[in-house]
């Protein structure tokens, strides 16, 4: 399953950004919303994760009205608070992905036996 591995390179990816960085606050700016963006696509098809949708994309506005323009102190601490929340989404995420697995690992099994 290609998706939870794509998403988790994302994530980790996400994680990773920092606000101080050699480029500045606007370098993690842009990077944050086009590593979200690479994510709500993969997650579009998954309809039990909507609500986790929402939330990246209400961070992806909020991020985009405050930081549009400026990169001062009071928007590295928006942009930090965000990226924790972020975070628990993603892990969220992560823990929906392992109870399907562990729901339905027989039908994998099954798919990829009738594949071969």
């Amino acid at each position: 399953m290609k998706t939870p591995k794509k998403m988790e390179t994302y994530f980790n990816m996400i994680e990773n950004i920092k606000y101080e960085n050699e480029y500045g606050g606007s370098y993690a700016y842009i990077q944050f919303m086009a590593y979200s963006r690479e994510v709500l696509k993969l997650l579009r098809p998954l309809k039990s994760l909507e609500r986790h949708m929402e939330a990246i994309e209400g961070t992806n506005w909020l991020l985009n009205e405050y930081l549009a323009v400026r990169f001062t102190y009071r928007h590295k601490t928006i942009f930090e608070n965000k990226l924790s929340e972020t975070r628990q989404i993603f892990n969220a995420i992560r823990e929906s992905f392992k109870e399907a697995e562990i729901r339905t690992p027989y039908k994998y099994n099954v798919q990829h036996a009738q594949a071969a």
